[in-house]
């Protein structure tokens, strides 16, 4: 069996390629860890310190149906002239 220079070349692409895709997967999973716990956990302590309950969930009745706020219906809501001026 007679191997060209042209196998013995894939050959050593394809190791190649084993090669470096092991050295991404480490490389990427220590980026990533290190880009959470730079920027996500210093986020999160920062609202943790400074806004208890930033979603709001203490209010209401605890036997309430629902904890929705009812929104104030404005004058002109139903004005078609509203939908057609967007802004």
């Amino acid at each position: 069996m007679l191997f060209t220079i042209s196998d013995i070349l894939i050959s050593l692409w394809r190791k190649w390629q084993r090669a470096i895709h092991g050295i991404n997967e480490v490389i990427a999973t220590i980026l990533m860890t290190l880009t959470y716990a730079l920027a996500v956990t210093p986020v999160s302590i920062v609202f943790r310190l400074l806004v208890p309950d930033p979603i709001d969930r203490g209010l209401g009745d605890p036997h309430a149906k629902t904890y929705w706020k009812p929104v104030p219906k404005e004058d002109d809501a139903n004005d078609i002239r509203r939908v057609q001026r967007q802004y």
